[in-house]
C-alpha cells in the first residue's frame, strides 16, 4: 500500500453476489435504441443485456452507449445490435468486489456481467452502484495482478499482500474474510500465469487451446482459505480428445514455472497442472474420481482432500460445475469411503497438552511452537467436507458448509456456531503470527508462539481446540444417523 494511501477494506470483504441486482434486463437485437432506453428508465438501471442465440447474451448497450450514438447524429429508431458491445465482460458471483472494479476501471468499462457457476449471467454490477460509498484505493492489488505484464511483475503486486492483511485486520476484518483475500490474490495469480503462458505458447508457434477448457484452483485456495504461505495447487479439466494432453501438458508446466517465479512455489506434493494426475478430460476426470472412492485409503485420501475444494479461475466455468455434481453425486451413498475419511480426521489430534491425571495442561510444543494447521485447521476443515460431501452441498467455503449443514439439521445450531468460531479464531491468530514472523524476517508458517497471546487467548484457543478434538465422533454418528 502507498503511504498516506487511505485503505477501503469493503471490496475484499464483500462478493459481487453481494451487491448484484438479479434478474438482468435484456432485449431482443432488432428492437430500438428507444426501446432499450425505455426499458432501462423503467427499471431505473444504466445497461440493458442483448439477447443473442441458444439462451446467451451477444452484448450489452449502456446508457452512455445511446446518448453518445444520438449525440453523433445516430437514430434513436438504430437497432441495439448495431450499437452493443461485444463480448459481454463477465466475472463469476463470488469474485470479490475489488476485482470487479479493477476489471472495469482497466478495460475503462462501467458495467461488468455477473454468472453463477454454469456460466449464465445472473446479473450486472455497475461501477457507481459501488462508488456510491466507496473509495477506489483499495483496488490495486488485484488490478495490478490483472494486468501484471511477466511473473516478475505478479510477484511484485504479491509483495504487497503482507500490507493488505495487516491493514484488513486492523480494520476489524474476520479471519475468513481476511483469508478470503488472499485466497483473491492466489486465484488471480494463477489465472494471470495461466493468460501469460497462453500467451507464450502462441508465440512459441504452438497454438491456441485445441479444446475448451478451465483452469482450477485446489484446496485453501479454492475454498477461499488461504493464509500467508501459499504454494500452488491447480488442475484442469480440457473436453477434447486424449491427444490434446501434450499441449494442456507444456501449457500446465509453463504456468507453474510463471507461479513459481512468482513467488508461489511449486506444490511439493505435484498437485499442479504439469502433473498428469492433475488434469484430464471430463472422462477422465470422473474414472480418477471414482478410482479414488475404491482405493479409499492413503494417497486417495489426501487427494479427495485437495480436489472437491476446486474453484474454476480461466476458462469454461461450466466444465467445473458439471465435474463438481457428478463427483459429489459419486461419493454421496459410499459409505465406506466415507467412513474412512472420517478415519483419516482422526488421525490429527489437537496440539493440547494434558497431565498424568488427564486434566488439560496447556500446549504441545515442537521448537516453542504450536501447529494450528495439522491439529487445528486440517481436522476442522475435513470434518465440513465429509460432511458437505455426504449431504451434496456443492459449495467448499468451510464456513458456508457448516452454515449449510445447520440449516439441514445436520449439526445442531451450538455444534456449528463452535466450529465456525474455531476456525475463525485460528485463522486470525495464525495470520497475526504470519505478520509478526514476516517482520522478523521469517518465513510465515502454521505454527504459532504461545507467547503471541495473552491469557485470556491462550484459555479460548485451548477451547477453540478441545472443539475440534470432539469433530471426529461428532462426524461419525452423522454419517452413520
Amino acid at each position: 500500500m502507498e503511504e498516506g494511501a487511505t485503505f477501503d477494506s469493503y471490496p475484499y470483504r464483500h462478493s459481487l453476489s453481494d451487491v448484484v441486482a438479479w434478474e438482468p434486463l435484456d432485449i431482443a437485437p432488432e428492437a430500438s435504441l428507444e426501446e432499450a432506453a425505455a426499458a432501462m428508465a423503467g427499471r431505473d438501471v444504466g445497461s440493458i443485456l442483448v439477447r443473442g442465440g441458444t439462451g446467451i447474451h451477444a452484448g450489452i448497450v449502456t446508457e452512455r452507449d445511446i446518448v453518445r450514438h444520438i449525440a453523433a447524429g445516430g437514430s434513436a429508431a438504430a437497432a441495439v445490435g448495431t450499437v452493443m458491445s461485444s463480448p459481454v465482460q463477465s466475472l463469476p458471483a463470488d469474485a470479490l468486489v475489488y476485482k470487479a472494479m479493477g476489471r472495469m476501471e482497466r478495460l475503462g468499462i462501467r458495467h461488468l456481467a455477473v454468472t453463477d457457476p454454469d456460466g449464465r449471467i445472473v446479473g450486472v454490477i455497475s461501477l457507481r452502484t459501488i462508488l456510491k460509498t466507496r473509495n477506489t484505493a483499495a483496488f490495486a492489488l488485484g488490478d495490478a495482478i490483472e494486468a501484471a505484464p511477466d511473473a516478475a511483475a505478479i510477484a511484485s503486486a504479491r509483495a504487497r499482500l503482507p500490507d493488505l492483511v495487516r491493514a484488513l485486520m486492523q480494520d476489524g476484518g474476520r479471519g475468513t474474510t481476511v483469508a478470503g483475500a488472499i485466497s483473491a490474490a492466489m486465484r488471480d495469480s494463477t489465472e494471470r500465469a495461466g493468460l501469460l503462458a497462453l500467451a507464450s505458447m502462441e508465440r512459441d508457434g504452438l497454438g491456441p487451446p485445441p479444446a475448451p477448457y478451465v483452469l482450477l484452483v485446489l484446496g485453501s485456495g479454492g475454498r477461499g482459505e488461504s493464509l500467508l504461505s501459499p504454494d500452488q495447487d491447480n488442475a484442469v479439466i480440457f473436453d477434447g480428445a486424449d491427444a490434446d494432453d501434450a499441449w494442456f501438458a507444456e501449457w500446465g508446466k509453463r504456468l507453474s514455472d510463471i507461479l513459481d517465479a512468482a513467488g508461489v512455489p511449486y506444490c511439493n506434493g505435484g498437485v499442479m497442472a504439469s502433473n498428469p494426475l492433475w488434469r484430464g478430460t471430463p472422462a477422465s476426470w470422473r474414472e480418477r474420481v471414482a478410482g479414488w472412492i475404491r482405493s479409499g485409503r492413503g494417497e486417495s485420501i489426501m487427494n479427495v482432500d485437495i480436489f472437491f475444494d476446486f474453484a474454476p479461475v480461466l476458462g469454461d466455468a461450466a466444465l467445473a460445475a458439471s465435474l463438481r455434481r457428478d463427483a459429489i453425486g459419486a461419493v454421496e451413498k459410499q459409505t465406506v469411503f466415507l467412513g474412512n475419511l472420517v478415519q483419516h480426521i482422526g488421525g490429527f489430534r489437537p496440539p493440547l497438552a494434558w497431565d498424568a491425571f488427564g486434566l488439560l495442561s496447556g500446549f504441545q510444543l515442537k521448537d516453542g511452537r504450536v501447529d494450528l494447521k495439522i491439529g487445528g485447521t486440517l481436522p476442522l476443515v475435513s470434518a465440513a467436507r465429509v460432511l458437505a460431501l455426504r449431504h451434496q452441498i456443492e459449495v467448499t467455503s468451510t464456513t458456508e458448509r457448516l452454515r449449510l449443514l445447520r440449516e439441514k439439521g445436520v449439526l445442531s445450531t451450538g455444534d456449528a456456531a463452535a466450529a465456525a468460531e474455531a476456525l475463525e479464531a485460528i485463522m486470525a491468530i495464525v495470520l497475526r503470527q504470519q505478520l509478526a514472523d514476516l517482520e522478523a524476517g521469517l518465513p510465515p508458517s502454521s505454527k504459532i508462539d504461545p507467547a503471541l497471546l495473552d491469557r485470556q487467548e491462550r484459555r479460548r484457543l485451548r477451547a477453540h481446540l478441545e472443539v475440534i478434538d470432539l469433530l471426529q465422533p461428532m462426524v461419525q454418528g452423522a454419517i452413520s444417523g
